[in-house]
This record gives structure tokens, C-alpha cells and sequence, in this order.
């Protein structure tokens, strides 16, 4: 028998003489039912009371006006007739529900997990995107970098490249939500034992007895959520080690002073159609995979060094960094000059002159690549000062009216091509001196 049927049933009947009135505010539909025209017979007795199929497609009711498709979140997907083919059935009640007096009915996606925990697993990018087919949110890493995820070019199955590990639904009935109704728990539990409860429980909400799925990402890419531990053993007096401190807890004060490499790692550009992510970053490779303990072992910054490279790559790779740096270097310079020699010729235009626009956007794209390390995406840093001296140049033709030549940055560093790794400006002819074999190896030729 339900717990104190009398009072319950006074309590509904009271609610059935008048509407609810913030019911009414919302524009909520069901306001003016009485609460025992859906919550029929014995099923009303109860704190939370079961909903018949029969109530909510009742002639007047929704008999003919279901939905066939309904965005819920971020998912769209078919609702006519949704749950109905499920073991257990879902029916409407299911995932429609109101919490006690006068509040709204709605659905939200807290128990959506229950019945679709494959698809939640995160086991697959093509997983997620059943649900997120085409994100539109914009999440933001760790050192505030907003990434607009809607056409990223690497969301195609891989959504797991960034969201690693996300949270399982849990099926579990905890004895307190029995006690809700019943009030012999431990005879309904004796009796329940090894039994389908789900017929006895037709027309209640899922989350009435499910904990409701708190379906989300537990654990993010290093290169997106930063973990301070991870790099900074103590700081301040304070161990950090370990994940004591939230990362949250240390941007109160250090805000976005990883900003500039994450922003580079990811290929994320003011302004740009699309992200340029670096391939190290699509192949896996996190932060801490490239920034290593230095090799006396003392404690210390972790950097990026040579010693990192061959980890993961023959010995032959050791001197690809410096000649990374140097080229990187010697771009940078060519570009600041040219720069340079623009904004002295636009100096003195208002702010909001083209010109001065131009130029500005071309520094600050000199400035994310100067700060946050070419060597984390050389693709998209090759691009950035292609597209700085464009800016550049374009300032001093609306300025004067032509535009003195550009300085030479080289060929386009493309994997698969020599100028990958040889990126110093000025490379020695290589050829006579390489290795042939080694690499054929490396570029898979025959």
C-alpha cells in the first residue's frame, strides 16, 4: 500500500479544484487538468504517481498532435512513437515528468542514458555523433581558448581525440527510492529479488527510481584541459602533484598563460573559417608527451627538447627541433621587419582606418605564433606569416598605393615533403649527403 494515501489524495484533490498558477505563467498546457485526469485511479496514491499510456493519448489530448521529431539539448531524432519498441517499454511517463506541485511538466536528458548506455559509452566518435551529428556549442579549453566545434575538421570520428573519457549510465536503484513509495522496503526487495520490476512500475518516470544519468566528459585531452599537477610538482609551498589543486583554483591568478600553445596546438585563429590542428595533435600526442623531466632529473620546467623527439622517432630525428627553431626564427624576424616597415607607414591613420586594420590583424597573427611556439603546429605557423606579410602588404597599397616585394619565406612545410623537417631558410642542398634508404623508410617508398 502507497504511504499515507488519505493525505495524499486530499493533496491532489485540493490541486484539482484550481489551476496551477505558476503553471499557468509558464504556459504550461496541462494547467487546467485536474491532477487525476493523467495520475487515474490507484496509481494516484502515491508521492510519485504513474502516468497511463491511455492518459496522455486520449481523445482532446495528444491523440493526433505527438511530435514526430523534437530537439532535446543539442540531439535531435525521431519522438513519435519514441521508447515504444524498448524492453522495457518507455512510454511517455517515461521521460516526461513534473517534480511535486505546481511545477511544469517537462522532458529533459538526464535519463536518456538508461536506455541508450552504448551509444553514451564514448567507445567511438561515430557514437557521439548519433546524438551531436553537428555540434554547435563552443566549448573552451582550459586557458580559455573558445573552439567552435561545428565543421571542425577532425569532428569525423573523432570526437574522442579531445573527450577521451565520458561518464557510463548507472542502472542501479538505490532503497531510498523505494521508500519514496513503499513503505516495506525490505519486502518489496525480498520479493523483488531476481525479478523484472519494470511491468509492475508501467507509466512512472524513469528517473523516479533510475539515478538520473549525469552523462557527460570526465576526462579531456591534455592539450585542451591542462593539468597543473601534471607539470608543476609544488608551486607557491603548495603540492600540486596528483590533481590536489584544480587547475580552476591556479587560472584565478596565472589566467591564460598557456593560451598562446594550446591556441597554436589546436590551429585555433581569430577570425578563421576553419581550425588548423596541428598533426601531432591528431595523432595522439598530448603535452606531456613532448615535455619531459629534464635529464639530469632534478625538478624543474618541463620543456620541449630533442630527447622528447626520439622517444617516439628514430635517433636520425634528433636535430629536426633546432632546425624547426631556426627556421621559425628567421621567418619571424623577415615577417617583423616587413610588418614593421607597414605600421610606420599607416602611423597616425585613425583606428578604424582599413589600412591600420589590416596591418593590426597581421601583427597580432605574428604575435600568436611568437608566443605560443611554431614548433606545436609548423603547417599552421608557416601559414600565419604567409598571411601576416598578405596583411602587411595589402596596408601599404591602401596607404601608398603599392607595396615594396615581401620577403621569400620558402617552400610550404607539407608532411610527406622534404621541407617538413629541413625548414631552415637557406637549406643546403641535401640531396648528395642523405641518406637513401633511411628515407625511403621514413616517407614509405619502395
Amino acid at each position: 500500500m502507497g504511504r499515507h494515501p488519505v493525505l495524499i489524495l486530499a493533496a491532489l484533490g485540493a490541486l484539482a479544484c484550481e489551476p496551477r498558477a505558476s503553471s499557468v505563467a509558464s504556459g504550461d498546457a496541462h494547467a487546467q487538468l485536474a491532477c487525476a485526469q493523467c495520475h487515474a485511479g490507484g496509481l494516484a496514491d502515491r508521492p510519485l504517481p504513474a502516468v497511463a499510456e491511455e492518459s496522455c493519448t486520449a481523445s482532446g489530448c495528444h491523440e493526433t498532435d505527438v511530435p514526430e521529431t523534437v530537439t532535446l539539448a543539442t540531439v535531435k531524432f525521431r519522438h513519435l512513437d519514441h521508447g515504444s519498441t524498448g524492453s522495457p517499454k518507455a512510454g511517455c511517463a517515461g521521460c516526461h515528468t513534473h517534480s511535486e506541485g505546481s511545477a511544469p511538466l517537462k522532458a529533459g536528458p538526464g535519463t536518456c542514458g538508461l536506455c541508450h548506455e552504448r551509444a553514451l559509452a564514448g567507445t567511438s566518435g561515430d557514437d557521439c555523433r548519433l546524438c551531436h551529428a553537428t555540434p554547435s556549442h563552443v566549448g573552451v579549453t582550459s586557458q580559455g581558448v573558445a573552439i567552435p566545434h561545428e565543421g571542425l575538421p577532425w569532428i569525423e570520428g573523432g570526437c574522442l581525440r579531445c573527450h577521451y573519457e565520458v561518464a557510463r549510465p548507472v542502472h542501479e536503484v538505490s532503497l531510498g527510492r523505494c521508500a519514496a513509495c513503499h513503505d516495506d522496503v525490505h519486502k518489496v526487495t525480498e520479493l523483488g529479488i531476481g525479478e523484472d520490476l519494470h511491468p509492475l512500475h508501467a507509466g512512472t518516470f524513469c528517473g523516479a527510481c533510475h539515478e538520473e544519468d549525469n552523462h557527460r566528459i570526465q576526462a579531456m585531452s591534455s592539450a585542451v584541459d591542462l593539468d597543473c599537477g601534471a607539470c608543476h610538482a609544488r608551486e607557491h609551498g603548495v603540492a600540486l602533484a596528483g590533481g590536489s589543486i584544480a587547475a580552476e583554483t591556479c587560472n584565478t591568478c596565472h589566467a591564460r598563460v598557456h593560451e598562446g600553445p594550446q591556441r597554436v596546438l589546436l590551429g585555433i585563429l581569430p577570425d578563421a573559417d576553419a581550425a588548423l590542428p596541428s598533426q601531432h595533435f591528431m595523432d595522439g600526442v598530448g603535452c606531456a608527451s613532448c615535455h619531459i623531466p629534464p635529464d639530469d632529473g632534478e625538478a624543474g620546467v618541463l620543456s620541449g627538447t630533442a630527447q622528447a623527439c626520439i622517444q617516439c622517432h628514430r635517433s636520425e630525428y634528433a636535430t629536426v627541433l633546432s632546425w624547426w627553431n631556426q627556421g621559425l626564427g628567421d621567418r619571424i624576424r623577415l615577417v617583423d621587419r616587413y610588418l614593421a616597415g607597414a605600421e610606420a607607414t599607416v602611423a597616425g591613420r585613425p583606428a578604424d582606418d582599413e589600412a591600420v586594420q589590416a596591418v593590426a590583424r597581421a601583427r597580432k597573427l605574428l604575435t600568436i605564433i611568437r608566443e605560443g611556439g611554431g614548433q606545436h603546429n609548423l603547417p599552421l605557423a608557416h601559414r600565419v606569416f604567409e598571411d601576416a606579410l598578405a596583411g602587411a602588404a595589402q596596408a601599404y597599397r591602401l596607404a601608398r598605393g603599392s607595396a615594396p616585394p615581401a620577403p621569400d619565406l620558402g617552400r610550404t612545410p607539407k608532411q610527406g615533403i622534404c621541407v617538413f623537417c629541413h625548414y631552415r631558410l637557406g637549406e643546403p642542398a641535401f640531396s648528395e649527403t642523405m641518406d637513401d634508404a633511411f628515407h625511403r623508410e621514413v616517407l614509405g617508398a619502395r
